[in-house]
């Protein structure tokens, strides 16, 4: 196979580097997907590719990726993965018809989004590429819910993308924060707990954290000195939120704070002690490896990786509550004894990774070997 040139489409004109990383994962997938095909020997360049216009992007700046604009793209690349953006059917069309390669990367739950929009109209429904693709990649953890959805393509290959991640974004956001952001023991009374769940869709929601939280707060009340809900100041006004916040013993006694969004890693430490997270068909996201490769307490559900952090069975957050007081009371003294399966976990999704190297060398040779 000869060597490949790649693109990955991304939202033109994007100059505002916090919210292209931090607003959504796909931002980060961007960057890992196009920093792991770099370091690929089957691939000659990879770009990022500005849909519609563009010559410049936050991330081509900031990771020294290049930039092309759709149209000469589609006349000189061999493959182009759509992930950031929506890209001109016609000048795909016109790729293809050369010879060229469009595969679709399938990185949200695009199926429950389809479910809700058809349910409360709220217009965020999503679709793959309706004039065909060459291939389309899922991510491990949205597989269950999109690999039958996307047989609309007609595509003769489908597959599993390998979950990328490195702590590149991770080390950018604190250097540029000037801040450490690294575990370190409170000296705060009582923990403080952090909830980022975004708040979007059902998949991620402050309830099951904030319920967590609630379990424990009820047998060691000292235990929990406030819960900071991120990526909820806009729900204050939302009677739900409220009136579920209200009836809580957390919320009786004040503990409850609707926060806005933050990166983390200008939470970690000087606000909050430790995460408490909830998913529904999500099992691989980016805010766990962030706050596990810190080595903060990440209480979480996620079958994925049970054995790192403080695991719980999803939708039970009885047994939440227990582990979440086991993992508060604990981490201190087994943290140095616990670091290394978190690091062979992390060591799973990296980059740098040879095996995900090889997995994606793989994909590649599959799509550009079909017909």
């Amino acid at each position: 196979m000869k060597q490949l040139k790649v693109g990955i489409t991304v939202v033109g004109g994007q100059t505002d580097a916090v919210a292209a990383l931090w607003s959504s994962g796909i931002g980060q997938n961007i960057v890992y997907l196009a920093l792991i095909l770099m370091r690929l020997p089957e691939v000659e360049t990879c770009v990022l590719v500005a849909c519609p216009t563009g010559e410049q992007h936050v991330l081509g700046d900031l990771y020294g990726i290049p930039v092309m604009e759709l149209e000469p793209a589609a006349k000189e690349l061999d493959i182009i993965i759509e992930l950031g953006a929506r890209a001109d059917a016609d000048a795909l069309n016109r790729m293809r018809a050369r010879g060229g390669k469009l595969i679709s990367y399938v990185a949200g739950n695009i199926m429950t989004m389809n479910f809700e929009d058809l349910a409360s109209g709220v217009g965020y429904g999503d679709y793959v590429t309706v004039d065909g693709c060459d291939a389309v990649w899922i991510t491990p953890q949205h597989w269950r819910t999109n690999h039958a959805y996307t047989a609309i393509t007609r595509s003769p290959n489908v597959e599993v993308a390998p979950h990328i991640w490195h702590p590149i974004c991770l080390q950018q956001s604190a250097f540029n924060l000037k801040r450490r952001p690294f575990w370190r023991p409170s000296s705060s009374p009582g923990w403080r707990l952090g909830v980022f769940d975004p708040n979007v869709n059902v998949l991620k929601t402050f309830h099951y954290p904030l319920l967590v939280a609630e379990e424990a707060f009820r047998k060691e009340p000292e235990l929990i000195d406030r819960i900071l809900l991120f990526n909820a100041s806009h729900l204050t006004t939302n009677v739900h939120f409220t009136d579920f916040c209200g009836i809580t013993n957390l919320g009786r006694a004040g503990k409850i704070f609707a926060e806005g969004r933050f990166p983390i890693t200008e939470m970690l430490g000087d606000h909050i002690d430790a995460v408490v997270t909830h998913q529904w068909e999500n099992n691989l996201n980016y805010l766990y490896w962030d706050v596990l490769y810190l080595g903060w307490p990440l209480i979480h559900n996620s079958i994925a990786f049970p054995e790192a952090g403080y695991y719980y069975p999803e939708f039970d957050a009885q047994t939440g509550g227990d582990v979440l007081r086991d993992g508060l009371k604990t981490h201190a003294a087994e943290w140095s004894a616990r670091r290394p399966q978190v690091l062979d976990t992390l060591w799973r999704f990296n980059i740098d990774n040879p095996q995900v190297q090889r997995d994606y060398a793989a994909l590649l040779e599959k799509v550009m070997s079909s017909s």
